[in-house]
């Protein structure tokens, strides 16, 4: 399994077996860097156009793509290769190499439009468990006391999202983590500086921290 971090929040996901699965691909990604790579699937966690932009869906081309009600009807009729397959919170849903439980996440009060569905994933694949929070800004979603994942990926941008310190906060509820991919700090790059200090002081191994 291969995880590929792009900007903002997005992700592609790639199983023993060669399948791709792509997380929230949005504006800030360049088409330009798709010129050689399609997907199998691709998730889409809220309707807002740094996880959900047509133009990044349409090069990336997937088989299936996973929406939420809200983003399925702002397609206004428009016209896809992708199978579109609607999904809601409490979904399990079983692609190929790939077992996903989505669940609700709370995008907190600085959005300026409420989204109707704003997902985070628990990701199994080839033996190994990814916890996706999506756009997180309130502790919010399925229980993670109990929770013991190889890769958490994380907000830590702030405003809209889990600043540094409210996303530490957040991992120390995790049983177990093995790896932390931050995320949503394309607007503020020098936070990763913030939040690696704050890992280390808090007892985080560096090593594990992957952007």
């Amino acid at each position: 399994m291969n995880i590929k971090k792009y900007e903002q929040s997005g992700l592609i996901i790639e199983s023993n077996s060669g399948y791709k699965v792509a997380i929230d691909i949005g504006y800030y990604t360049p088409v330009e860097k798709f010129d050689v790579i399609s997907v199998d699937a691709m998730l889409i966690s809220h309707i807002h156009k740094d996880h959900f932009s047509l133009e990044q869906i349409k090069k990336l081309s997937p088989n299936k793509l996973y929406l939420g009600k809200d983003c399925i009807e702002s397609l206004n009729n428009e016209k896809l290769s992708s199978e579109i397959i609607e999904v809601k919170t409490g979904d399990q849903i079983n692609i190929n190499d790939f077992k996903i439980l989505i669940f609700d996440v709370d995008h907190g009060p600085n959005v300026k439009a409420p989204v109707e569905s704003n997902f985070g994933y628990l990701i199994e694949v080839d033996n190994k468990k990814i916890y996706y929070a999506g756009e997180m800004f309130y502790q919010s979603g399925i229980d993670v006391t109990s929770l013991e994942v190889d890769y958490v990926i994380i907000p830590i941008g702030g405003y809209y999202t889990f600043g540094p310190k409210e996303a530490l906060t957040f991992l120390s509820k995790f049983k177990k983590i093995g790896n932390i991919t931050p995320m949503h700090y394309q607007k503020n790059p020098e936070i990763k500086e913030e939040f690696v200090k704050l890992a280390v002081a808090c007892g985080i191994n560096a090593e594990s921290i992957i952007f």
